[in-house]
């Protein structure tokens, strides 16, 4: 059956029953909580999350990662030198490391000395999966899209004071708004 072809029954029945895919009510006023996402505690990995602008934590990173994934290693030393053939290793491998953010549907990665520093994902998934994230890669810049409705959340996140550069273009956000955040967030602000 076609929507072209359908009757009058069959729009009633498809009221009586609605999709065995759409939420049911609970699940939308009373969403489960966000998933835990465990990433790799290493030392090394936290020394290069604790020390940002330091290169030697991401060099020695990149030698232990190197064991299990050459080509990560190899990335992120080219990446530290300067070196233009590390995009060709981004463009092979990207995928594949990039799929490292699939919980947060991230897109739009910039890599920077080795690791992913910038990404584009909506503010529902910064504001309630943010602190994880931050686990992940010493993230700096964000583009976040769907967030005008979450003003408030977004305002009273506390990972807005971990990043240098905010990119809410495209939100519509209202000029209250954008003087709000102008206020509560001391980096690079594109509104």
């Amino acid at each position: 059956m076609s929507l072209r072809t359908a009757g009058a029954a069959d729009f009633r029945r498809m009221a009586r029953h609605p999709s065995a895919y759409g939420p049911t009510a609970a699940a939308v006023l009373n969403p489960a909580p966000p998933p835990a996402i465990a990433f790799d505690s290493h030392p090394r990995l936290q020394a290069v999350l604790a020390h940002p602008d330091d290169d030697a934590p991401r060099l020695a990173y990149a030698e232990w990662i190197a064991a299990a994934d050459p080509a990560r290693g190899e990335f992120i030393q080219l990446q530290l030198r300067g070196d233009s053939a590390a995009s060709r290793l981004l463009e092979v491998n990207g995928p594949r490391w990039n799929a490292v953010f699939a919980p947060w549907g991230a897109r739009d990665f910039v890599y920077r000395r080795g690791f992913a520093e910038g990404v584009s994902l909506t503010g529902r998934s910064f504001i309630s999966l943010g602190a994880s994230l931050f686990e992940a890669t010493p993230l700096r810049e964000v583009r976040l899209i769907a967030v005008a409705f979450l003003m408030d959340e977004l305002l009273a996140c506390p990972h807005l004071a971990k990043l240098e550069s905010l990119d809410l273009q495209g939100n519509r956000i209202g000029e209250a708004d954008a003087a709000r955040l102008r206020l509560a967030f001391p980096g690079r602000l594109s509104i």
